[in-house]
């Protein structure tokens, strides 16, 4: 049976929240076997984010927010306060290939586990620890969430409507994604140079580096000629009209992207060339820009005669860039996500069948790879302390009455 690429490669992940299970998430999808580390004394956060109806509040099982970002995991739990714990934790590294940690200050180093230890235990540790500051300079103990360093990056700030004010990017925590996706690219690129070198590799990964560096052309702008950027809304610098227009449906919106005069004169024709188009406060890109308000208002009153995906074909077939502005529930049953096959369905023995996004590319003709159900909390604690590590039945049942495996 095909492998997929990263089976063999064992993880020990220490991540919390959204950045680090995600980056893992990833791993654990092309085949590596991600052990998450928890404990009951202070649970992932995620665990208690979107538990359904019907369900109890306190089910630190039935979390989808959790589910959405653990897929493809086995779970573990100790409590790391006891020094048992931090050994077993020890023993577990020595048979792993990879670390990761995203905690906002040293927290592994005060357990005895920082890179400089676990050196010492596995010479080619791979260690990744991810934070919102970076691990050294003024911040690097501070801690983060997504808007948190969303506004300290830049993006906040360029963000927005003219004339009003900051406004964050979105609802999803995008910082932390991006986060995981330099993470998980970092950690795979020290898998190659070990393989060829037998080196290991020591990671710092700052969030507000791996976001911040999607605003190059703004930091160009700030070092060439000390331009702060501007609010613009749904607007673009070049294109025009450029926005989100209102359909005919209930909270129906179409974003519509015009680039140049000949997509403008497409444009025009496929709304039936009504008479204001001949205006000349819209006969060229620059009168366009000029008179955006008016355009927007004119346009709009074609898009609400018609509903979103309606408006979308008949602007791409006249090779116009448009597309529906689409809900959730938009987004699960369209067609064209369905084809690619993109969201998995599994069944969760608390939840129930679930339907979760998957890897956002796939290689022909390889192995769709690791979608095992989310882990439950300890889940795999008999595996883990007893066929990885070779503990007897009476030796792990007496480490969870002692709370060590808690």
């Amino acid at each position: 049976m095909q492998r997929l690429p990263l089976a063999g490669i064992r993880i020990m992940d220490f991540g919390q929240m959204w950045a680090g299970p995600h980056l893992t998430q990833w791993l654990a999808v092309m085949g590596a076997e991600v052990i998450k580390v928890e404990t009951r004394l202070r649970l992932d956060f995620m665990r208690m984010i979107g538990v359904p109806p019907g369900i109890e509040r306190d089910n630190f099982n039935a979390g989808t927010g959790f589910a959405s970002i653990n897929y493809g995991k086995k779970s573990i739990t100790l409590n790391m306060n006891q020094p048992m714990s931090r050994e077993l934790a020890r023993e577990l590294i020595k048979i792993c290939d990879v670390v990761t940690e995203n905690f906002s200050g040293h927290i592994l180093e005060r357990w005895g586990l920082g890179y400089e230890e676990l050196k010492k235990i596995k010479t080619d540790i791979i260690y990744y620890t991810g934070s919102g500051y970076g691990r050294n300079g003024p911040h690097q103990d501070r801690p983060a969430y997504a808007e948190i360093i969303e506004a300290y990056d830049g993006s906040t700030y360029l963000n927005g409507y003219p004339g009003g004010g900051p406004a964050t990017v979105g609802v999803s925590p995008w910082t932390d994604a991006t986060q995981a996706m330099h993470g998980a690219f970092a950690i795979m690129a020290a898998l190659y140079q070990r393989n060829r070198s037998g080196e290991g590799q020591y990671i710092d990964a700052a969030m507000i580096e791996g976001s911040a560096n999607f605003l190059g052309e703004m930091v160009m702008g700030y070092a060439m000629n000390g331009d702060l950027g501007e609010r613009m809304g749904n607007r673009h610098k070049t294109m025009v009209p450029h926005g989100c227009y209102r359909c005919k449906g209930n909270d129906e919106w179409v974003a519509i992207a015009v680039n140049g005069q000949a997509e403008w004169k497409a444009f025009v024709k496929t709304i039936g060339s009504p008479a204001w188009t001949q205006r000349k406060d819209f006969s060229n890109q620059a009168n366009r820009r000029q008179n955006q308000d008016e355009l927007d208002r004119l346009i709009e009153e074609w898009t609400r005669q018609r509903n979103q995906y309606e408006v979308m074909e008949l602007l791409q077939k006249a090779g116009v860039a448009a597309g529906a502005s689409l809900n959730v529930r938009d987004i699960v049953d369209d067609p064209q996500i369905k084809a690619r096959r993109f969201f998995v369905e599994m069944e969760h023995p608390v939840i129930g069948n679930i339907t979760l996004a998957g890897l956002p590319w796939r290689a022909k003709g390889r192995k769709k790879g690791n979608y095992s159900c989310p882990p439950l909390l300890g889940e795999h604690n008999d595996y883990v302390f007893g066929e990885l590590l070779g503990l007897s039945k009476e030796e792990i049942n007496r480490l969870k009455e002692e709370k060590v495996i808690y």
